[in-house]
């Protein structure tokens, strides 16, 4: 693989059960993370988009949370649904707005 133009950071952090800030990971995180990596492999995308599983992002709260580098985008609140329009992104379309971290501070 070349140097990727896109590196997607998936938060897979897992907490107990019961921990009051929650976690990606209970939240389905490692599953979405497959997903991404499968359909960025079938439209063509895996030459220059990198999908890696981290531990935690900083931002349990707001989980799922998916952050796209070089761009610095970091998208709050990831669901199945919403990888469509992520992808649309990394094959060149604009950031998910919808999707967007708040500005809040990190946990």
């Amino acid at each position: 693989m070349a140097k990727p133009q896109h590196q997607v950071l998936v938060c897979t952090n897992t907490r107990p059960p019961g921990n009051p800030k929650g976690s990606c990971g209970e939240k389905g995180s490692d599953a979405l993370a497959d997903q991404l990596k499968s359909m960025v492999k079938s439209r063509g995308l895996a030459s220059r988009v990198m999908v890696q599983k981290t531990s935690c992002l900083k931002h349990c709260s707001r989980g799922i949370t998916v952050a796209v580098q070089p761009d610095n985008v970091w998208y709050g609140g990831v669901r199945p649904e919403d990888l469509e329009d992520v992808c649309a992104h990394l094959d060149g379309g604009p950031p998910v707005e919808r999707l967007f971290m708040p500005d809040i501070p990190w946990e």
